[in-house]
């Protein structure tokens, strides 16, 4: 299946697929990842996405899996609103954060962090989108991830009922993010992003030199490279 749709994406002239969908199908009732799951055995999920991405990357196209922590527990859509997961920590680690560590492995070289809350966890209502414990802490520190953190749209409910595009922005990136996907106000992120790195104290990680040699580096641009996708 990976080699199939990295196929025809490279067939048309595309180097990027935001999949596979590495969400673990816990709740029968959620009402977003359902078929989009590839099912609720953590093992089996991560085997699939772990074929997938090498498949894709074999052909070409650069994967992400999403949506880190994971999407499938939630009873809630974050395309409209708040979408929480009430997992403990070790809960996701033996569950959720099975086909992560797969996709990691097999070399995947972006991962997309949803909007969901884990408050078994931060303690807050937070989505992880936003949060330095989710994406510096977990994806970074636990599971070991260098690559490229994407950020699912950020015109989603989960995000836009509780900041501006501008406030947005700033947080993720001060979490450890990378690229953000579409913002509702592009200028707005922009500028929140732009003012923060002018007045300083807001990065502990800077988005100059020192961040652009994380994004061309051993997590996002040797896989790239190896591809010949720069060229």
């Amino acid at each position: 299946m990976g080699a199939a749709i990295a196929g025809y994406l490279a067939d048309i002239g595309f180097n990027v697929d935001f999949a596979p969908v590495a969400d673990v199908l816990t709740n029968p009732n959620n009402p977003v990842i359902g078929p989009r799951s590839f099912g609720s055995d953590p093992q089996l999920v991560g085997d699939m996405v772990a074929a997938q991405v090498k498949a894709m990357l074999e052909a070409g196209v650069l994967p992400c899996a999403k949506h880190f922590p994971g999407h499938g527990d939630t009873s809630e859509d974050s395309h409209t609103g708040a979408a929480v997961t009430q997992r403990t920590a070790q809960e996701l680690a033996t569950c959720e954060y099975v086909p992560f560590k797969k996709a990691i492995a097999a070399g995947c070289p972006m991962v997309m962090v949803g909007h969901i809350q884990t408050p078994q966890v931060n303690g807050d209502d937070l989505p992880a989108s936003l949060s330095s414990q989710m994406i510096d802490g977990v994806l970074r520190g636990e599971l070991g991830f260098e690559g490229v953190v994407v950020a699912d749209s950020f015109e989603m409910g989960a995000v836009i009922q509780a900041f501006d595009a501008g406030e947005a922005a700033v947080r993720f990136i001060q979490a450890g993010g990378d690229l953000i996907l579409l913002p509702l106000d592009l200028e707005l992120a922009y500028q929140g992003v732009l003012s923060a790195v002018r007045e300083g104290g807001y990065f502990t990680r800077a988005p100059g030199p020192e961040r652009a040699a994380h994004l061309a580096g051993e997590g996002a641009r040797r896989p790239a490279w190896a591809l010949g996708l720069y060229q």
